[in-house]
């Protein structure tokens, strides 16, 4: 589970900051698919979203806020 959220993070973390610093083809998953830019980015976002609720509901709250 814990590799799981990593990998959301750091996909969907590169990615949104690859495509919002230049938007170049990258080892990041989601710049090799066709899709519209906007979709692109929004698609990063969730990455990160799902990755950090997945920490979480690992480890709680309380280890998240330290």
């Amino acid at each position: 589970m814990e590799l799981i959220a990593l990998v959301l993070l750091v996909q969907g973390g590169g990615g949104l900051i690859n495509n919002l610093a230049g938007g170049s083809k990258s080892w990041f998953a989601l710049n090799h698919v066709e899709m519209p830019d906007a979709l692109r980015i929004t698609a990063h976002a969730v990455m990160v979203v799902v990755g950090l609720v997945l920490v979480v509901r690992r480890f709680g709250w309380d280890w998240f806020k330290s």
